[in-house]
């Protein structure tokens, strides 16, 4: 269980070192702000706010989000010819699964 959590704190550490985590997470809340204002009721109108509009565009937009961090887990270890290492370590494939899985719940969480 330890080695999962090693991995899933590298994920994080190495997620957001880099400039892609903010920019995922801006384009997450632009996209999600402003269609919910677009295609949600005008809260000045109705006299009261509600978040279900975003919460189904959050929905819709998480769609194209979470492919987008997964596939750059295995994807950024290949890239910096770490794989190699990572698996020849005492580490079974689940514990890299679990722990790159558990960062990635994570990062949605955010």
């Amino acid at each position: 269980m330890r080695t999962i959590w090693i991995i899933k704190r590298r994920e994080l550490n190495s997620f957001f070192d880099s400039l892609i985590a903010f920019i995922m997470i801006i384009l997450f809340l632009g996209f999600s702000g402003f269609f919910t204002w677009i295609s949600g009721s005008d809260i000045f109108m109705v006299g009261e706010a509600s978040l279900r509009t975003f919460f189904g565009i959050a929905y819709g937009t998480l769609f194209f989000f979470i492919p987008a961090l997964t596939m750059r887990l295995i994807a950024e270890e290949k890239k910096t010819e770490t794989i190699e290492m990572l698996l020849t370590k005492a580490v079974t494939d689940r514990q890299v699964i679990l722990g790159k899985y558990l960062a990635t719940l994570l990062i949605q969480h955010l």
